[in-house]
């Protein structure tokens, strides 16, 4: 039965004939790990159209909802984590495995006549695959994704006299939006796709009419009297090198637990964009080429480096292979490579020592934290960034921004007239106030505390102790609790500073409630209380604050500690002005509210209130 099947099939599809022909190739010289580079791109290719088209399938390509999509995809599909990271880290790894395969054609001469089509439909896959990278780098439309790809839309705007039009057909107009999402998705899963196995299948072709380029030392008698089938001795090569590549990128995609995806994209932030690392080169080369020289950066060295691929076949016309032979061609692709590579490493490297990139840098993972915490209760039907709006630490950052940068610096930001907020309300934060107070980072000169003199290990108690008032601390050492108690209430603390309701008229701040969310609270209203400074103030009050925006002012304080518990964060604790709801509620009361919870990719469900 089975054999008058194969027979059926074999009559009617030839089958059988189109296998041997495909799989009989002979493979001159002998099968050889240095021939696995070509077919470990295609299966990287495979694995990139199998990944994008699950992912296709929850994606929703809107301004309002990418975002949204592509965290349901990673947090509430079943191992969506794991496509998307392979799917992440897969593109990089095929642009540097393409990278690789080219550099081993052109060592191996394999540019030379007769393959000259064969390289050059091979430098246009390259190239087409960077695109794959820049289109696909703004699906999730995060706050990297969109503002890397403006800076790389912006390199091609500078082209002169065609730059703005192919900027503006790019983006969908003159600005970013929804436009430029949904026509980048058409490029990635359809033009580019389309483009690249038109030019894949002919790179294949002219590959299987050319045959392999052995190594340059292999002699003619070797190529005769060697020839292995590619069915099964290059095949079990490739497979093996497949294998290998798709368990160092599930290794990959396993330790950093998935792709990053960090906080939807904001237009009105203020953002240090950075391009992919595959673009960082031209990205560091511009600032070089500053001014009238822009175009050298962004059009003339790129194009004359593609021209010099193109035309490489062309010029290199001495038919031997050895390297020796070709050492100004070697000399020109490897200077290239090196000057490729001392730009990204340079740009990496100065932003690793750029405070404000690495500020940027801590800042957005903290965002983006959030942003989940905010996505997993549920996504607004204005999608994206209105998961912030009623968020309190979102609306206390920007009354920060608006109302105390004047007089506090944060991150190197900022005023100096007041306490330096990096850090605030930290142990460490505290336990520097009390060794030094007249530290730039506190009261500076104008400061009348003197300096605690004691020990490191005592002004660790003290600082335990002074912070458990606030009842939020994390992780919580009862110990130097106790102890710290005692070195406050039995030592010179008191003396100025009152605790409790007793002597409350003392000269200090009292210390009751230390840095707590009401004593924080009731020192913004109003720092001249008697409880605080007194007639020795010098903050202005903040007495004209609503409710919502002092509460949610003090809730972001409280972030800028990583010692602290985010009160708005306690179930059970929910305010309603925090998140607009009626009364107060529990998480549960919240999930259930009538909020729009994203359903899949492509729409939307309303859940009902209680």
């Amino acid at each position: 039965m089975a054999n008058k099947f194969r027979e059926w099939i074999e009559d009617r599809t030839g089958l059988s004939n189109f296998l041997k022909v495909a799989l009989d190739e002979p493979v001159h010289g002998g099968a050889k790990w240095s021939y696995v580079f070509g077919s470990g791109l295609v299966f990287l290719f495979i694995l990139q159209v199998v990944t994008g088209i699950i992912m296709a399938g929850f994606y929703s390509p809107s301004s309002t909802s990418a975002w949204g999509s592509v965290y349901y995809i990673q947090e509430k599909t079943s191992f969506g984590w794991f496509v998307r990271g392979l799917h992440h880290f897969g593109s990089s790894a095929m642009i540097i495995l393409a990278i690789v395969h080219m550099f081993q054609v052109f060592i191996f001469g394999a540019y030379k006549k007769p393959r000259e089509l064969n390289w050059i439909s091979g430098i246009i896959l390259l190239l087409f695959l960077m695109g794959f990278g820049l289109t696909g780098y703004l699906l999730p439309w995060d706050q990297k994704g969109y503002w890397a790809t403006q800076v790389a839309t912006n390199i091609i705007g500078t082209i002169p006299i065609i730059g703005d039009y192919i900027k503006i057909i790019h983006q969908g107009g003159s600005d970013y939006g929804n436009f430029t999402l949904t026509r980048f998705y058409a490029i990635h899963t359809f033009l580019l796709p389309i483009s690249l196995l038109f030019f894949l299948f002919i790179h294949i072709l002219l590959f299987r009419k050319h045959g392999v380029t052995p190594y340059w030392k292999t002699s003619e008698e070797v190529l005769k009297n060697r020839v292995d089938p590619f069915w099964p001795d290059q095949i079990f090569k490739d497979v093996v090198f497949a294998i290998g590549m798709y368990a160092i990128i599930a290794g990959w995609v396993f330790w950093n637990g998935g792709a990053e995806l960090l906080a939807p994209a904001d237009p009105a932030s203020n953002f240090l964009a950075r391009p992919e690392w595959y673009f960082l080169f031209l990205f560091e080369l511009l600032k070089y080429c500053q001014g009238n020289f822009l175009i050298v950066g962004t059009v003339i060295i790129p194009t004359l480096a593609v021209i010099f691929l193109f035309v490489l076949p062309f010029i290199d016309i001495n038919p031997s292979k050895y390297p020796s032979k070709r050492i100004p061609f070697f000399s020109a692709v490897f200077s290239g490579l090196v000057a490729v590579v001392a730009l990204t490493t340079i740009a990496v490297y100065h932003d690793s020592h750029d405070i404000h990139i690495q500020h940027q840098k801590e800042d957005l993972e903290k965002q983006a934290a959030r942003a989940m915490k905010l996505a997993a209760r549920g996504i607004p039907p204005q999608g994206g960034t209105s998961i912030f709006l009623n968020d309190p630490v979102f609306l206390g950052e920007k009354i920060f921004k608006e109302g105390c940068v004047g007089c506090h610096k944060l991150k190197g930001d900022g005023g100096e007239n007041g306490p330096d907020f990096t850090n605030f309300g930290s142990r460490e934060w505290v336990s520097g106030l009390l060794k030094n107070p007249k530290d730039a980072k506190y009261f500076k000169e104008s400061g009348v505390m003197p300096p605690v003199s004691l020990p490191y290990e005592s002004l660790l108690d003290m600082t335990e102790f002074l912070l458990s008032q606030s009842g939020d601390l994390l992780n919580k050492n009862n110990d130097r609790i106790e102890s710290g108690k005692d070195l406050v209430l039995k030592g010179n603390c008191v003396i100025c500073h009152p605790f409790g309701d007793k002597d409350a008229k003392k000269m200090a701040p009292n210390l009751t409630g230390y840095l707590s969310e009401t004593w924080l609270k009731e020192f913004i209203r109003n720092p001249a209380d008697l409880k605080f400074y007194g007639a020795r103030n010098k903050m202005p009050g903040f007495d004209k604050f609503s409710e919502r925006d002092l509460d949610a002012l003090v809730q972001y304080l409280l972030t800028l500690s990583r010692d602290r518990i985010l009160v708005s964060e306690k179930d059970g604790e929910k305010r309603p002005y925090l998140f607009g709801l009626s009364s107060p509620r529990t998480m549960t009361d919240f999930k259930n509210s009538s909020f729009v919870i994203l359903q899949t990719g492509l729409e939307t469900t309303k859940r009902k209130s209680m």
